[in-house]
């Protein structure tokens, strides 16, 4: 998807939840895209009529990229977050096994 049909994405998006698309409210969505294709993209969504929004794209939350300087300090963190995943489905599939027991004994 190109930043202008981004924008023209973020706009209808904010229309559809009931406010009134500004550059404001689209720069808070779309984030590091330029001002004047905001305006841009802005001025295009205002043109459209409202039985041609259906053929703009849903809008996507663009991804925060990570910087290299950060990614040393997520290091510990996503591997704390492996193991705390790895517990939990350890404990899942002994619920389960629990469960099925209490079922065979009930019968």
């Amino acid at each position: 998807m190109s930043p202008i049909e981004h924008v023209i994405s973020a706009a209808k998006s904010i229309a559809i939840n009931g406010h009134t698309p500004s550059v404001a409210l689209i720069k808070a969505r779309v984030g590091k895209i330029p001002m004047p294709i905001i305006v841009q993209g802005l001025q295009q969504f205002k043109a459209l009529p409202k039985s041609e929004w259906q053929t703009i794209a849903d809008f996507v939350a663009p991804q925060h990229e990570v910087e290299a300087t950060e990614s040393p300090l997520l290091e510990p963190i996503m591997k704390h977050q492996q193991l705390m995943q790895q517990q939990i489905n350890e404990l899942l599939q002994r619920v389960a096994l629990l469960e099925q027991q209490l079922n065979d004994k009930a019968l």
